[in-house]
């Protein structure tokens, strides 16, 4: 019966991590990356912030429905392709920290809700892999 136990207590902490994710209203990382969300779930809103070993943002994602960003083609930067949808990342700019690369986009998602993103980097170097990692969410 101990031996019953032990299996069992073994199963349900190996299962932890799994359920954990099955619950999350962010999208699945890459099964290889090092990156955990940060979730922040609000009535109308899913905040999820990407953050690396470290605890450094890599970037945001908000989850809703009508979210209110505009894309600008002046401001229009790199091509991209997330969840399958084609798009570009735009550039923003903010106001307290100058000299940091920021970019933002939006897609609209199957179920009807938008997923915007905010990516920050020191450079523009720096946002290729972020980039990367964005393009392999799966929603």
């Amino acid at each position: 019966m101990n031996i019953f136990r032990a299996l069992l207590t073994l199963a349900l902490v190996a299962a932890t991590p799994a359920l954990q994710a099955q619950q999350s209203h962010c999208p699945q990382l890459a099964a290889e990356s090092s990156v955990q969300w940060e979730e922040k779930q609000m009535p109308d809103l899913t905040f999820c912030r990407a953050v690396d070993s470290s605890g450094s943002e890599l970037f945001s994602l908000s989850l809703a429905r009508d979210y209110p960003f505009k894309s600008s083609r002046s401001r229009r930067a790199e091509s991209a392709s997330i969840n399958g949808s084609s798009t570009y990342w735009y550039r923003a700019e903010i106001a307290t920290r100058s000299g940091i690369e920021a970019r933002e986009t939006a897609i609209r998602l199957a179920d009807g809700r938008d997923a915007y993103f905010n990516v920050q980097a020191e450079s523009a170097e720096a946002l290729a892999p972020i980039f990367n990692l964005i393009s392999r969410l799966s929603f």
